[in-house]
């Protein structure tokens, strides 16, 4: 089957796409690209050279933001896994309709432009959240820490990439000056009623350093396709 870029372009609107059906080595499919910078790469998993289309999308796909469908003829469980790696936009086997492709194209691109708006977002709220003066961590809801901000790496001596990744008990660690006082933890609170303002009458925070500093604490799960909990 014969691949018409035109007639894709036209059927789905004004969109610059890129093909490598096998037809140039890696250098010359990379130095293609560079020099057209296309909306959408169709990348053949079989071409000429040392290297074959899953690292040229490799290379790619570590330098542009640029989403790849591969097409090719090869179906098996290595290639697959291969493939899957490069986290492709799609992936059709030939023989294969040009409506199906077409369809898969129109897929990817929309794809492709609702991440690029997270990522605006997240890099939005994150700069939001870094420049907030009150001291803020974020975790899931297991309680594994996702963000500490700078006043909040501040008070507890724990660096962002530090604490990433790590329980929040071990990072935010909180004491009642009234002895006879529980801390709950600020995970299963905020997950069970929302949002909660206080741990305890008096909660001191500990620092990585040993310092006693009193805190208020306010915690609040944030619900959208998952809960995130900022403390």
């Amino acid at each position: 089957m014969r691949l018409s870029l035109q007639k894709i372009s036209e059927t789905i609107g004004t969109v610059g796409l890129y093909s490598d059906r096998g037809r140039h080595f890696r250098k010359e499919a990379l130095d293609k690209i560079i020099e057209q910078m296309p909306d959408l790469i169709l990348m053949d998993i079989v071409i000429h050279g040392e290297t074959d289309g899953i690292e040229t999308a490799n290379n790619v796909k570590s330098l542009y933001d640029i989403p790849i469908i591969y097409l090719t003829a090869f179906s098996d469980e290595e290639t697959l896994k291969r493939a899957k790696i490069t986290e492709p936009f799609g992936y059709m086997v030939k023989p294969y309709r040009e409506r199906e492709l077409m369809i898969i194209i129109e897929i990817a691109l929309y794809k492709h432009n609702m991440d690029k708006k997270v990522k605006e977002l997240n890099r939005w709220l994150s700069s939001i959240i870094k420049g907030i003066g009150d001291a803020v961590i974020a975790t899931d809801t297991e309680g594994m820490i996702k963000l500490v901000n700078p006043m909040a790496e501040a008070m507890t001596g724990w660096r962002n990439e530090e604490a990433a990744g790590k329980p929040l008990l071990e990072i935010l660690k909180v004491i009642s000056k009234n002895k006879g006082s529980t801390i709950e933890n600020p995970v299963t609170k905020a997950l069970r009623e929302g949002e909660f303002f206080g741990l305890a009458e008096e909660s001191i925070l500990i620092s990585r350093t040993g310092m006693e500093i009193p805190v208020d604490i306010i915690g609040s799960a944030i619900t959208d396709d998952k809960i995130q909990l900022w403390v």
